[in-house]
């Protein structure tokens, strides 16, 4: 009985830390994954994102989604789209990470680069996931994400491009100076607006004034103001995000699409467009047509493990490859060990 008893134990816990060693390999392949990302990547509003779009004239098309937040399900919506005929380039609406900490943001460009891997620019809406403006949301100063850091990672906050001989205007609205965006907007659509095929702005927060049922963190400051701005230039479409849904409508010829599906619904929010979307939005000379890709929530428990290494388990050890493959080896010494002793305790005596 006794040695029944022997063979048990160490049976399960030969079972127990060679489940815990391979899941420690799981962490070492994230942190290769980790390692791996090239500082010439094509994420965020720099230079070297535009110089790589690919001018071929009208039509084109380019992909939308907002509100991502390391998600899995925002994971499968862009591989489906990216499955169809080929964009030019995508832009994120803001909150593509759950809080504005170093190591959640690099989770999320080691998901873009290394799972996602997109053969053409993207470019970010900031939103107020993605910065701690006031210095309150992460405690730990050397992990907290500034404008100024987010500008080193990503690139301007406030950006644009002229792609086709169409104007893509990107807004990011400083919660501690809320209504710079609109002297930006203003400036940017007067001084390149004119002659422009079509025009799009992006912008992570909606006006109050879209809908009743659309309540985001941070109403929009001076909204009639905006809208006059989109109005008087003409422009074609401005996108949204913060709102977790999907809703879309028009003032004086302005497309004014929300679309914050891309991650996390939450459950208190009305039903009325609330699902997992990805918006291709196909350009031709006197009009624009919108795909709305949608998809039923996809299984979170990968992707939520992986940032709970990032987010934990690297900031504790460091970068160094050797610390990760040095405990590798331990857990692999007492697997080892463990199926010593069970051999042992199984062996029939003389």
């Amino acid at each position: 009985m006794m040695i029944r008893k022997c063979s048990l134990l160490w049976f399960f816990l030969s079972v127990f830390f060679a489940s815990i060693t391979l899941l420690w390999w799981v962490v070492i392949e994230f942190h290769r994954d980790y390692q791996s990302i090239s500082p010439h990547h094509l994420i965020g509003n720099k230079p070297a994102g535009v110089a790589a779009l690919k001018e071929g004239g009208l039509p084109c098309s380019f992909l939308v989604i907002g509100d991502t937040s390391g998600s899995e399900t925002t994971e499968t919506l862009i591989e489906m789209a990216l499955k169809k005929d080929r964009s030019s380039f995508m832009v994120i609406l803001g909150d593509f990470v759950k809080k504005p900490d170093i190591w959640n943001h690099r989770f999320f460009l080691t998901e873009m680069i290394a799972e996602i891997n997109p053969s053409f620019p993207v470019f970010l809406v900031p939103g107020n996931h993605d910065i701690d403006y006031t210095g309150l949301r992460i405690k730990v100063s050397e992990r907290r994400v500034t404008p100024e850091i987010y500008e080193s990672l990503y690139g301007a906050r406030n950006f644009d491009f002229i792609f086709n001989n169409c104007l893509f205007v990107i807004c990011g609205v400083d919660l501690e100076k809320p209504t710079q965006y609109l002297s930006y907007l203003q400036e940017t659509l007067s001084k390149k607006g004119g002659g422009k095929k079509h025009i799009f702005v992006f912008i992570h927060y909606p006006p109050k004034g879209l809908a009743d049922h659309i309540e985001g963190s941070l109403p929009i400051p001076k909204e009639e103001e905006f809208f006059t701005l989109l109005e008087n230039h003409e422009v074609t479409a401005c996108f949204f995000g913060d709102y977790h849904g999907y809703w879309r409508g028009q003032r004086k010829g302005v497309n004014l699409i929300v679309s914050g599906g891309g991650g996390r619904l939450k459950p208190s929010q009305p039903d009325w467009g609330k699902f997992h979307h990805i918006l291709k939005i196909t350009i031709e000379p006197q009009k624009f047509a919108e795909e709305v890709i949608t998809i039923q929530k996809q299984s979170e428990l990968e992707d939520a493990f992986e940032e709970w290494i990032f987010t934990n388990i690297f900031p504790l050890l460091g970068i160094s490859a050797r610390v990760y493959y040095l405990i590798f080896a331990g857990f692999a010494i007492v697997v080892g060990y463990c199926l010593l002793k069970l051999a042992g305790a199984i062996r029939p005596r003389s």
